[in-house]
């Protein structure tokens, strides 16, 4: 098995949180992703980060965001309500996304049913899985799926 690059990561992650100029996003993440995110975004959108889901919620009372992506956070494979405090950081029609990497002895199919799970014990709608590699992003979305 060949190891994934860092870039082959965060290309990852740009291809499916689209962040467009002006968006909005909230990174739970400890790597330099949330730097490309931020170039997407421009200067009209903004990037804040969290190192973990417990602080993320310390934007609760000040911030909503149009997107909100979990980059290798083990708790939101088992945490409910870690999961179900993230909703109300989401706009109305908010985006989260959970990007997970199976890791050995694990395939993708068993890491995006844990997150999935996890994610619809939660109160939110899985609107699509998506896989590349090992890797996995789970969009949910707060209450319905949308569809285009």
């Amino acid at each position: 098995m060949t190891e994934r690059s860092p870039i082959e990561g965060v290309e990852f992650l740009l291809d499916v949180l689209d962040p467009r100029p002006g968006t909005s996003v909230l990174a739970i993440d400890t790597g330099p992703a949330s730097a490309a995110v931020a170039e997407r975004v421009g200067p009209r959108g903004r990037v804040r980060v969290a190192s973990s889901a417990t602080r993320a919620h310390e934007f609760a009372q000040q911030e909503k965001f149009d997107r909100i992506y979990a980059l290798d956070v083990p708790e939101l494979r088992e945490d409910t309500a870690a999961v179900a405090a993230l909703a109300p950081l989401l706009t109305d029609d908010g985006q989260l996304w959970v990007i997970d990497d199976a890791g050995p002895g694990e395939d993708t199919g068993t890491v995006s049913m844990t997150v999935s799970t996890v994610l619809a014990q939660a109160g939110f709608a899985i609107v699509d899985i998506l896989e590349r590699g090992s890797r996995i992003a789970v969009w949910a979305a707060v209450g319905r799926p949308h569809h285009g």
